[in-house]
């Protein structure tokens, strides 16, 4: 077996290339297509559909990843992932844009809970008894770490290679030369995660794999009974709704919120990268505060989840109304400090909650929760950014956070209550 060490280095080094991978392109990708033709209400459509796409797939891919084995899954994922960087490239038109987002939304299904069940239970069986909270939360700097460092290092490249031809002209451009490096890391993580993750599955039989998918509906069932069935798991799944609906909005619309707050001054893509990637290094601080101020409140997660997200929905409605773009700079950051915070105790309640058997298919419903949010996000906020205006779609994305520090101030009522147990939902499951 194992040891904790070996195990968390593993995760943590696949977690760091995938989430780089993702970050490459991530503070520029609305701005290529835009570039290439596409309206905000586009650009919204673009991330509803692809939220959509999760919500269609993130629970069966789950139970699939339960079924034949979460390294499988996450292979596939990956390999998804990796075409629709090369579909993205070659994207000079509304209908392949969007099918570029359906393939992201399918790996990004595929993914959602997969590597996270084979760490949390690779952990728990090397040691039973382990606190996961100091694990996740060490996952989550390495996520934004690699986010910070992916949305910096992307924004630079195009000011590396700016001889290319002029954006929206060719497949290779300034602007698109983050998902070509992109590329070069998913193969990396395709062929580390081949060669690092260990697994005890079913054999690699086309019988084996016919049993796992019949064993799918099962594990679904299992699944969204214990969610109906378990109130701190309701709770999660609408605090999760709430903040995918408020995020998306952000993603979808800090690129043209900021370029127009920069109207009249050319636009310079490394700002824009230390913007993002600046946001997710403070994600990182708040990720790592997340551990003493939960011993700080005596471990009451959900204390410090209600308190953290009412103070990010707070902060998203004051940078909805700011002018200057150092203040407004400084108020992106202060959200994502504040949902940094909020990660791990959040992942920590729900993983209480979930039995090994389950796990992938559990953490998929939660993923679930959250796109489900940003679907409506992507194309409700979307109507009203380009309709009316983005700082309007962000104030209504403030006000929704600060609403749902209720689901999080519920859960600290339950779980203060009485000591958390996962033996009831072993012996349900």
């Amino acid at each position: 077996m194992k040891s904790v060490q070996h195990i968390q280095r593993t995760y943590y080094l696949l977690l760091f290339l995938f989430w780089l991978s993702i970050a490459l392109p991530l503070s520029l990708g609305i701005l290529l297509a835009q570039s290439r033709g596409l309206d905000l209400f586009q650009v919204g459509v673009l991330m509803g559909t692809y939220s959509f796409t999760i919500v269609l797939l993130e629970v069966p891919t789950g139970g699939l990843a339960d079924a034949i084995g979460r390294k499988r899954v996450a292979l596939i994922s990956y390999i998804c992932l990796l075409i629709a960087s090369f579909v993205t490239l070659f994207a000079f038109s509304f209908p392949i844009m969007l099918l570029a987002f359906i393939l992201n939304g399918v790996g990004r299904a595929l993914s959602s809970g997969a590597l996270d069940a084979w760490f949390i239970d690779a952990l728990q069986a090397a040691e039973p008894e382990i606190d996961l909270q100091p694990s996740l939360s060490k996952a989550g700097t390495f996520s934004l770490l690699a986010l910070g460092l992916g949305t910096l290092g992307g924004s630079f490249l195009p000011r590396l290679f700016s001889t290319l031809p002029p954006d929206g002209t060719a497949p290779l451009t300034p602007l698109s030369t983050p998902f070509a490096f992109a590329i070069v890391v998913k193969v990396l993580l395709l062929v580390l995660t081949t060669l690092l993750v260990k697994e005890e599955r079913p054999g690699d039989s086309v019988t084996d794999w016919k049993k796992g998918f019949r064993e799918v509906p099962s594990i679904i069932r299992t699944g969204f009974t214990l969610s109906r069935d378990n109130p701190t798991i309701r709770l999660l799944l609408g605090a999760s709704l709430a903040s995918g609906l408020a995020v998306i909005s952000l993603e979808s619309f800090w690129q043209p919120y900021f370029a127009g707050l920069l109207a009249g001054d050319e636009i310079n893509t490394l700002f824009f990268g230390m913007v993002m990637g600046g946001n997710f290094l403070i994600g990182m601080v708040g990720n790592l505060l997340a551990t003493p101020l939960s011993k700080l409140l005596n471990k009451r997660y959900g204390l410090v989840c209600a308190i953290f997200q009412a103070a990010c929905g707070i902060s998203m409605a004051f940078l909805a109304m700011q002018t200057a773009v150092p203040l407004a700079t400084l108020l992106f950051w202060l959200v994502y400090l504040n949902m940094g915070v909020t990660g791990s105790p959040h992942n920590t309640l729900l993983n209480q909650e979930i039995p090994s058997a389950q796990r992938s298919a559990m953490l998929s419903i939660a993923s679930l929760a959250g796109y489900i949010g940003s679907m409506i996000g992507g194309t409700g906020l979307g109507y009203i950014a380009e309709h009316y205006s983005i700082s309007a779609a962000w104030i209504i994305g403030g006000l929704v956070l600060v609403v749902s520090l209720g689901f999080y101030w519920r859960v600290d009522a339950l779980q203060y209550q009485k000591p958390v147990s996962l033996e009831p939902a072993l012996e349900e499951a």
